[in-house]
């Protein structure tokens, strides 16, 4: 099914390259939702198999935009800087010890910076395993449903080894545990849970009808998304994520956040630059602070640069939103799934090269 507000060639080329990717892919469904700026713009949305533009997906990481947008606003408002430790926040005792490296507690010497640029060294809590048994991750994705509270993310980060010393690594490490400890900043600040700073700053203001922050196990309404073709049912692990990972979201509100984060309406579009300094995660995949990039390698170096993709992923759930400059074109939806942390730039790559 598709929505179009009218019918050039490229809505053509559009559908059938993507039917051909969800085959290829052996996908059940996918979403997507295209938005190019023209002096006419064009606006296209299509969804294949089980997927519906209609129903709203869990978008997980790419919360971390969100978190990012917010933190800016607070910056230019002069009530946070981006190398102040995040101590200065969260100053419980519980805190003490987060990042210990030969005896020495490192977790003063983190910042604000080094959260969003996945390089505070700090571990993620779920790859937290007691003695034999699984990681918490791949114990949620082989079909358990877990919930924790917030003690218990902090124990479990205490209790593994961390990455590096803040700010040490020349990689970008993702760590879930940095997220919730950006939302606690946050909250700090406001004095006010993350979920309404949400509503405030984004939600409301942005009229996105169909994004909440998922807090009833019982609530079936997000579709599900995969792992090895079977569908991941964790709706206490959902809950448990709160407000920094478990936002419920659709394509179309998707895309109204990506175009005004990029175009400067939720913070000062200056503000952008300082987040693009890029660490490598893997195979063309970067991380700045709050945001990623992908730009495909090039396999010889005669051979012409893709172009860039900026915006965020959901490594968990497949969701993406994201923009591309050069093509001055908006993308966001999901693949409703995990096997393949690339596959959203895949797919992404594979519309662009019909423009």
């Amino acid at each position: 099914m598709s929505t179009i507000d009218r019918e050039p060639a490229i809505f053509t080329a559009w559908h059938k390259a993507l039917n051909q990717f969800s085959n290829q892919k052996k996908l059940p469904g996918l979403v997507l939702s295209i938005y190019k700026e023209n002096e006419e713009p064009l606006l296209w949305s299509e969804a294949t198999g089980s997927g519906s533009l209609d129903q709203p997906y869990f978008i997980t990481e790419i919360g971390n935009l969100h978190l990012l947008a917010i933190i800016l606003k607070l910056k230019v408002r002069g009530l946070l800087k981006l190398d102040q430790p995040i101590t200065d926040f969260l100053t419980d005792k519980m805190y003490e010890g987060l990042i210990t490296i030969g005896g020495k507690d490192y977790t003063h010497e983190v910042t604000i910076a080094h959260l969003l640029s996945q390089n505070s060294g700090i571990p993620d809590f779920l790859n937290y395993s007691k003695g034999k048994e699984n990681p918490i991750k791949e114990d949620i994705l082989s079909g358990a449903d877990l919930d924790w509270d917030w003690t218990e993310i902090i124990n479990r980060t205490k209790g593994q080894k961390p990455n590096f010393k803040p700010g040490k690594s020349k990689k970008g490490i993702y760590s879930s545990t940095n997220e919730q400890l950006l939302g606690k900043v946050i909250e700090s600040i406001n004095g006010e849970p993350l979920e309404k700073t949400l509503n405030d700053f984004h939600f409301s203001r942005l009229s996105m009808n169909q994004t909440y922050v998922y807090k009833d196990p019982n609530d079936r309404t997000p579709a599900l998304f995969s792992y090895k073709s079977n569908p991941i049912n964790s709706p206490l692990a959902m809950v448990s994520m709160g407000a920094s990972g478990g936002i419920v979201s659709t394509a179309k509100d998707c895309l109204t956040f990506v175009k005004s984060f990029f175009h400067g309406h939720l913070f000062p579009l200056s503000e952008l630059e300082q987040t693009m300094k890029w660490l490598p995660i893997k195979q063309g995949l970067s991380q700045g602070k709050g945001i990623l990039r992908y730009q495909k390698p090039r396999m010889l170096l005669t051979a012409s640069k893709d172009p860039e993709i900026i915006g965020y992923s959901g490594f968990t759930s497949g969701a993406f939103s994201f923009y591309i400059p050069e093509y001055q074109t908006f993308m966001t939806g999901t693949t409703n799934q995990c096997d393949d942390s690339l596959l959203p730039y895949k797919l992404v790559s594979s519309m662009l090269k019909q423009l």
